[in-house]
């Protein structure tokens, strides 16, 4: 009798036992599957930025282009400057500084430099790093006499 008693209470424990670690475990797997190491990202935009293309002292024409980044959500509340203002000041200054041969040409690489120098800009400046990535909205190239055909047609 006194074998029947001590079977059943040493049954009961490891079934209880058992549901207990299974519980805990799935608990755990749960928990661990539901951390995001990948940062929460938002879409922002640049407003129209023209840049006058110059060569020997001349206007050549204008570069007009607006820009999309991509910002870590988190680093931006904690950060009370907005990125958008940096972004559009490092790629006129990006742009700026380019040789007229590149934006004629359309180095392919010449695109790829130039967002990726916009990132570490912005980047540099803001002590933080918050844009993710810049991706070229618009892109459009002004020559002086395009300008200047615009300008009787008006």
């Amino acid at each position: 009798m006194i074998r029947m008693i001590l079977l059943s209470v040493v049954a009961c424990l490891s079934t209880v036992g058992g549901v207990y670690g299974a519980v805990t475990w799935k608990a755990a797997a749960a928990n661990t599957a539901g951390e995001d190491t990948h940062p929460k990202l938002q879409i922002m935009k640049t407003p129209m930025i023209s840049v006058p293309i110059l060569s020997d002292g001349e206007v050549l024409g204008y570069v007009v282009t607006r820009l999309n980044f991509a910002v870590d959500t988190e680093l931006l509340k904690e950060n009370s400057i907005q990125p958008d203002a940096f972004v559009a000041d490092e790629a006129f200054r990006l742009i700026y500084e380019t040789t007229p041969k590149d934006l004629k040409s359309g180095r392919k690489q010449a695109l790829k430099d130039l967002t990726a120098g916009i990132i570490a800009g912005t980047n540099k400046r803001l002590g933080d790093d918050v844009v993710k990535d810049v991706m070229i909205n618009t892109w459009t190239y002004l020559s002086k006499q395009d300008m200047m055909r615009d300008n009787e047609r008006q």
